[in-house]
């Protein structure tokens, strides 16, 4: 029956994590860093260090879900066709 209910909070968490694109989860990241300084600069220490603290969580929630949810992408076609891309801009500079 455990394992039921893990199941289905699994499938439950990956459903929403699919409707939010990683780049949001990103983003968000990098907006609280820039919010984070700008209070530290506008002198709310506090503050700062409450909003500096959530980047990790934001890149955690982007990282799970890749882990959980691996993407369907061909990794290794993509990865020598990068290679060749590289190989010819290097080739043509000769």
């Amino acid at each position: 029956m455990q394992s039921n209910d893990t199941t289905e909070t699994t499938a439950t968490y990956l459903k929403m994590m699919e409707a939010v694109p990683t780049q949001v989860y990103l983003g968000a990241a990098l907006g609280s860093i820039a919010l984070s300084a700008l209070l530290r600069l506008v002198g709310k220490k506090d503050a700062a260090v409450f909003v500096g603290q959530w980047p990790p969580t934001f890149i955690l929630f982007a990282l799970a879900f890749k882990v959980l949810y691996p993407s369907h992408e061909n990794v290794l076609h993509d990865g020598h066709e990068a290679v060749q891309q590289a190989s010819d801009l290097v080739g043509a500079g000769r």
